[in-house]
């Protein structure tokens, strides 16, 4: 009885460790194609952005420090643009009309709203 529990537990340890690395790790194209699909894009400054198109990232829940909601909300819209449009998309740093709205949620902590226009290295519009 032992050894068949015992070689059960082999196999689903074995099966997770298989597994794993596809269940828990996003798998994300570097441009899924769908923002050209979907949106106008412009050249801007050596970049190609969407037009009118602004994706929010927040912070879910207050934090001590208005740094850390700040960059909880950048890690929120970060993570949802590259899930939508592929990483090469996703570069806040490179987005345009970037905006921050953060607040007093209360006397010691902090909450944020961020808001920005994805952008994507190059000159060209044409779809790649």
């Amino acid at each position: 009885m032992y050894k068949s529990i015992a070689k059960g537990l082999l196999y689903i340890s074995v099966l997770a460790t298989i597994s794993s690395p596809f269940i828990t790790t996003p798998s994300y194209a570097n441009d899924t194609g769908i923002a050209t699909m979907l949106h106008s894009m412009r050249a801007e400054r050596g970049k190609v952005c969407m037009v009118g198109h602004y994706h929010i990232g927040d912070s879910p829940r207050a934090y001590r420090s208005r740094s850390q909601a700040h960059k909880t909300a950048i890690h929120h819209w970060v993570t949802f643009t590259a899930a939508e449009y592929g990483t090469d998309w996703s570069n806040y740093s490179r987005a345009a009309n970037r905006s921050a709205d953060c607040q007093k949620a209360s006397r010691s902590t902090w909450t944020c709203k961020i808001k920005a226009r994805p952008c994507r290295r190059g000159r060209s519009v044409a779809r790649r």
